[in-house]
């Protein structure tokens, strides 16, 4: 699958932060910023030549300009692989690729073995992050002990992989980048759990294959897609089931929380990362007033 790059330079910090909010509500893969400087990821059927008027936030505050190029899915591969750095999260995680001989995974609670093919998903990116850290804490609290969990958007699965390492009976990941899914699948054999984890390619009508039900959901996805698919992911979780989102930032919980709790979903705890949000929210069917 073919990317388009567009880089963007803006005219100051307001403007790039308010790029981010253009690039929210179009179909972006990824989004990356380094000072004034943001480079964003459209696969190519998605792309259609952007204007200013598809950036109205950042082009009212300051000059906005950029520049487009293809890239084709080898050559994106290959100039990840030879930049990707290893993800370390204190003592706890490690996430690493063959090619990383500067750290001894010895040193490490969870050690996740990554083939990097694809560039989203190695956990450099603040939501991922996030959701890493959700399963450390769920981890930490006893309650991902045992469960069945379901990992929406699952990209390249390390979600998953460190959640069935960190104690869940067995996990889910459903993905609708066959790109991304056929990673998945590879990293979670090479991480020895596909006796426990199951990769599938497709989006939330996948869920009337793997209906659960499921203690534990996690979708680090786009707030549009979130939106649409909140319904399904109560309609296959148990009660009391945990829910951790991301993909978004904080001009977008208020619409996540409202959307949630008509879904029967109550909110615990947000986070947040260079902007980025996460939201742990806790299902309870209407109707219901303890956790059965």
């Amino acid at each position: 699958m073919d990317y388009i790059a567009l880089s963007f330079t803006c005219a100051n910090a307001l403007t790039a932060e308010l790029l981010m909010a253009d690039l929210e509500g179009l179909p972006v893969e990824s989004v990356t910023q380094e000072g004034l400087q943001v480079n964003a990821y459209v696969m190519e059927g998605d792309y259609h030549p952007w204007t200013l008027a598809n950036f109205p936030l950042a082009a009212s505050v300051g000059e906005l300009t950029w520049t487009v190029s293809s890239i084709a899915h080898q050559n994106w591969n290959a100039t990840w692989e030879s930049n990707f750095p290893p993800l370390i999260m204190g003592t706890q995680v490690l996430v690493k690729a063959p090619f990383h001989t500067e750290v001894q995974a010895g040193d490490f609670d969870y050690v996740i073995h990554m083939v990097p093919k694809m560039a989203f998903g190695t956990g450099h990116h603040p939501t991922t992050y996030l959701m890493m850290e959700a399963v450390l804490e769920a981890a930490a609290e006893g309650s991902l002990q045992g469960v069945s969990l379901l990992d929406m958007g699952c990209g390249t699965g390390i979600l998953a992989v460190l959640a069935v390492k960190a104690g869940a009976g067995n996990a889910v990941g459903i993905e609708i980048d066959p790109y991304a899914a056929e990673n998945a699948q590879e990293i979670t054999d090479i991480n020895g759990v596909a006796d426990r984890l199951q990769i599938y390619t497709g989006d939330a009508a996948m869920l009337q294959t793997v209906p659960g039900p499921y203690q534990h959901v996690m979708a680090n996805i786009n707030r549009n897609i979130l939106l649409a698919d909140l319904p399904h992911y109560a309609a296959v979780s148990a009660s009391g089931a945990r829910l951790d989102l991301s993909g978004f930032y904080q001009a977008d919980v208020a619409s996540l929380v409202e959307c949630a709790k008509h879904c029967g979903y109550s909110l615990v705890q947000q986070a947040s990362k260079d902007g980025w949000m996460r939201l742990t929210l806790v299902y309870q069917p209407h109707g219901l007033t303890s956790t059965q």
